[in-house]
């Protein structure tokens, strides 16, 4: 059998060529690089807040004072919060005089005895508001003799309590009697303050009911 011939020696030439056009960058491997990961969130937004222009803050108005309604589908008014020039007279003689408004959007409720049902009265059409004491007592403090015990004993001691009823005159001169609950708030040059139309009242051990201080009358222009 005649020898078989062998291969004829590759020349070296060309892989040494390959090798150096790789190393330099020449010839990309064949080998695809694996796809580089996206960039975490965080950088992604951090980027968009570094391109990101400052936003010009728009102007800002100060609520009312006791609250308001900042929607803006909602028409601006000059007195949301329905400030009424007025005075207060209080129980032992003193007038108080500023701009008087009652809970925004609230009306001032009575309770009709007669008709026996709550009646909302606007704030807007409120002339005035005078006030009508039931009765008014000192009532006796009672304690529990002993912890635990059911007996109770006078302990001594009396705090005034009241009852009263106020008569509301609306712009049109009619008018509707019966028990309130409900806050007046008074804006003055100075200090603003807070006054309740209390249904009952009741004060403190060893107060008199002199002191016991309430809103005779409300007046409003």
């Amino acid at each position: 059998m005649p020898p078989v011939a062998a291969d004829p020696p590759m020349n070296p030439q060309p892989r040494i060529m390959l090798v150096m056009c790789v190393i330099f960058g020449i010839v990309t491997p064949t080998l695809a690089d694996p796809p580089k990961p996206p960039a975490p969130a965080d950088e992604n937004v951090d980027a968009l807040l570094r391109s990101a222009k400052p936003a010009t803050p728009a102007k800002s108005e100060p609520l009312p004072k006791g609250g308001g309604d900042a929607s803006p589908l909602k028409p601006k008014s000059d007195n949301p919060q329905g400030w009424r020039a007025g005075v207060i007279t209080l129980s032992d003689g003193e007038k108080v005089k500023g701009r008087l408004a009652t809970t925004l959007d609230q009306p001032i409720r009575v309770y009709d005895p007669e008709r026996k049902e709550y009646r909302d009265v606007p704030w807007p059409t409120i002339k005035s508001i005078e006030a009508k004491v039931l009765w008014e007592r000192d009532e006796r403090e009672w304690a529990f003799r002993e912890s635990g015990s059911d007996i109770k004993v006078y302990s001594g001691k009396t705090y005034p309590a009241r009852e009263t009823a106020y008569t509301v005159t609306l712009a049109d001169g009619k008018t509707v009697t019966g028990s309130i609950a409900a806050p007046i708030y008074l804006e003055t040059a100075k200090d603003p303050k807070t006054f309740i139309l209390h249904k009952r009242a009741k004060g403190d051990v060893g107060q008199t009911l002199k002191q016991l201080v309430y809103v005779a009358r409300v007046e409003l222009e």
